[in-house]
């Protein structure tokens, strides 16, 4: 779907439920694909992720009323409060008070969303609806702020407000990446280096398994917890500060030896699958992806059967290099690496495996983040 198309149904979806009303803002936000280094964003670890063409799209307009009203795939909520009440509005309305405190007068609103970035898949679906969001209000509201402030707003909404205990990977991903390339992340540092997609005949294909991930559940904070519990009784800040070596002889405890393993290796094979991209190495990159699957699966108990069912049947297909869950994980979507000649064979194989059709699969590209897209978010020198 082109992104005009998908604005414009952000701003029918605003008016179908609402009905006519104030001249609405309109503005568009990623999706997040990790490549390698999954569950390491929140221990300072190092993440290769990229922003891809799959879009949400937010339209919002002053609320005549003063109620905030949200229309979001048929769900409608209305209410008084943009605080958190567990309802589909958490999100966006959580980014009103996350720019209230970034000093933006933000007043009531009502907001329209479309998406064709799937719900609940692992590609960051709930970072991009505040993220456009964000970007909406800005322009609603003549404001600005750099593209550092926006992301910190971004994960302020998710992680403060809503509550989800995330790091800053969806963020940083949505509102930094460039068009053509990944994102190298170090989550110790706060740095960010672009690494140009090589290549015009290899490919990310997606397929969402039907099951809704984990985020921000039981599950995932369990992970945090465990994963920094590890951290503390090897007595380091971040899993960039310790080795495998270091894990093994601390003879944790087995559950959190294992989260500690994971990040640590996960860490660094983000790393080298930054230098597999540098170097055009699509047959280590997707060894690199593989592996990152073997460790979330076996080390973190993140996979499901129906992600098992998809990674396999990718992996199976000749011209796939590698294929992972993607996301928290506990459900959503796997990807895999393949040779473009390979990428209808793959997407067949990945849907049959969970009995869907091929419109729940999804070949996807490094596509520019919110920093590049926006006309709200000023000079930035981290992107110069």
């Amino acid at each position: 779907m082109s992104t005009t198309t998908l604005l414009g149904d952000a701003a029918g979806e605003l008016e179908v439920a609402f009905g006519t009303g104030a001249t609405a803002a309109r503005a568009l936000a990623p999706g997040r694909c990790t490549l390698v280094g999954e569950h390491v964003d929140y221990v300072g670890g190092r993440v290769l992720a990229m922003a891809v063409d799959l879009h949400v799209a937010v339209a919002a307009r002053v609320s005549a009323d003063g109620v905030f009203r949200l229309s979001s795939r048929g769900r409608r909520v209305q209410r008084t409060d943009p605080a958190p009440a567990g309802d589909a509005g958490d999100r966006a309305f959580a980014t009103v008070v996350a720019l209230r405190r970034a000093g933006v007068d933000v007043p009531p609103v009502e907001v329209g969303v479309a998406a064709d970035l799937p719900e609940g898949a692992g590609l960051a679906s709930s970072a991009a609806v505040i993220a456009a969001t964000a970007d909406a209000l800005l322009g609603l509201t003549s404001a600005r702020l750099s593209a550092g402030e926006f992301a910190e707003a971004v994960l302020t909404a998710e992680r403060d407000i809503v509550g989800v205990p995330c790091g800053p990977l969806d963020p940083q991903t949505i509102v930094f990446a460039h068009p053509g390339a990944a994102l190298l992340l170090d989550c110790a540092a706060g740095s960010r280096t672009t690494v140009t997609w090589p290549w015009s005949d290899v490919l990310v294909c997606v397929c969402d398994t039907g099951e809704q991930h984990d985020v921000g559940g039981a599950g995932y904070a369990a992970r945090r917890r465990e994963t920094e519990r590890a951290l503390a009784l090897l007595g380091v800040s971040t899993c960039q500060d310790v080795g495998l070596a270091d894990v093994e002889a601390a003879a944790l405890p087995a559950v959190e030896g294992r989260r500690a393993r994971h990040a640590v290796a996960e860490s660094r094979r983000a790393q080298a699958a930054a230098k597999c991209l540098q170097e055009g190495d699509a047959a280590s990159l997707g060894a690199l992806m593989s592996e990152s699957h073997v460790s979330l699966r076996d080390l973190l108990d993140v996979s499901t059967p129906a992600l098992e069912a998809v990674v396999g049947a990718a992996r199976a297909v000749p011209g796939c290099h590698g294929a992972r869950l993607v996301g928290a994980g506990f459900g959503g979507a796997a990807i895999a690496l393949v040779e473009r000649a390979a990428v209808a064979r793959c997407r067949t194989a990945m849907a049959a495996a969970v009995g869907a059709g091929e419109d729940a699969t999804w070949v996807v590209q490094p596509s520019p983040g919110v920093a590049l897209l926006s006309h709200c978010i000023g000079p930035d020198a981290a992107l110069c």
